[in-house]
């Protein structure tokens, strides 16, 4: 699975436009919404004009050689998220770190260093993809039943109602991190809520909203 788009609600516009800029992204506005472009997908925050204030997680790959010197730019902007102290975390079953910031709009953004892929040879290239986004759900196993319809599945084989679950395909880069609400995301005192959002794979557009997942081909990629 390849992650191609990621559409999220926000009513912060033009912070978000200023915030990402700051700290490095390419953006720009169309249609009223606010569109980041990263290496290898994209970040389509779509303007919300309704009472709710949504906020979501989702995680940013960066090259493992760029590690340090990328978190120590983005501290000097923004403030870095801390847990227990911590301003960083090392994933030792997965051999990755991450930090995290808050955006604007209450998103916990995540910036990860997977050492087990070939992301050092991206050169002049600080972002690279989008590597998870959630989907947070009352309905956790209904919600994968009928993404193992689509031959997604969950990464280490085990579906986790109470816990974190990393959704993938075929190729393990990239992921749906299914999960229900009321869970603390890491690195932030945030609960897990449900928000609408899609999602545009290298096959398949997701649709999420009311609690509700529909899939379909995507049928503008070849």
């Amino acid at each position: 699975m390849k992650i191609i788009t990621i559409c999220l609600q926000t009513k912060e516009i033009s912070k978000l436009k200023e915030f990402y800029e700051k700290i490095g992204f390419n953006s720009v506005v169309k249609d009223n919404n606010l569109i980041i472009q990263l290496n290898d997908s994209k970040i389509i925050f779509e303007n919300n004009s309704n009472e709710s204030r949504p906020y979501y997680h989702f995680a940013i790959d960066i090259a493992p050689k760029d590690f340090e010197s990328l978190k120590k730019t983005i501290s000097e902007k923004v403030f870095l998220l801390t847990e227990d102290n911590n301003d960083e975390i090392y994933f030792e079953h997965i051999n990755a770190k991450s930090f995290y910031i808050n955006d604007p709009s209450g998103n916990i953004v995540e910036f990860i260093a997977r050492n087990q892929f070939d992301n050092d040879n991206f050169k002049n290239i600080r972002y690279i993809r989008i590597s998870e986004i959630s989907l947070v759900t009352n309905k956790v196993n209904q919600t994968f039943k009928q993404l193992e319809n689509y031959k997604f599945r969950e990464r280490d084989n085990e579906l986790i109602e109470e816990g974190l679950n990393f959704i993938c395909s075929s190729e393990e880069k990239e992921y749906i991190l299914l999960t229900k609400e009321g869970r603390r995301w890491l690195f932030s005192d945030k609960l897990s809520k449900s928000f609408p959002l899609q999602i545009n794979t290298d096959e398949y557009i997701l649709n999420f909203i009311n609690d509700h997942l529909e899939i379909k081909k995507n049928k503008n990629i070849l």
